[in-house]
């Protein structure tokens, strides 16, 4: 019987470990698209990189609003950052409201 605990106990321990994985491994890809775009920004003014910023991240499922994406630029560097909460499924019923922040920055050439 305690085995069976132990069993139980270990694989609720593991999905909780995959489900927080999986969160920050998404988080690790947007915050990859993110510094794509803003390497390849150039001259774009900065509304249009932040549509491209919100359209990646709904692409990619996840819950930004576009009031949590702000873009920065000035003559040499852009930044952009985005903040975004989402549910984690910790234990099989309990979900965990996760903060996440993505920042990225690039240098950009002025032509």
């Amino acid at each position: 019987m305690k085995t069976v605990i132990k069993l139980l106990i270990a694989a609720v321990l593991l999905h909780g470990a995959f489900r927080v994985g999986a969160a920050y491994w998404a988080l690790y890809q947007y915050e990859d698209a993110l510094q794509q775009i803003a390497q390849f920004a150039g001259n774009r003014p900065a509304k249009e990189v932040h549509e491209q910023a919100l359209k990646k991240a709904s692409e990619m499922a996840l819950p930004i609003s576009s009031e949590s994406i702000q873009v920065r630029k000035s003559d040499r560097e852009i930044f952009i950052d985005a903040a975004y909460v989402q549910p984690v499924q910790l234990f099989p019923t309990y979900y965990y409201p996760w903060e996440f922040k993505a920042s990225v920055k690039a240098w950009t050439r002025a032509w």
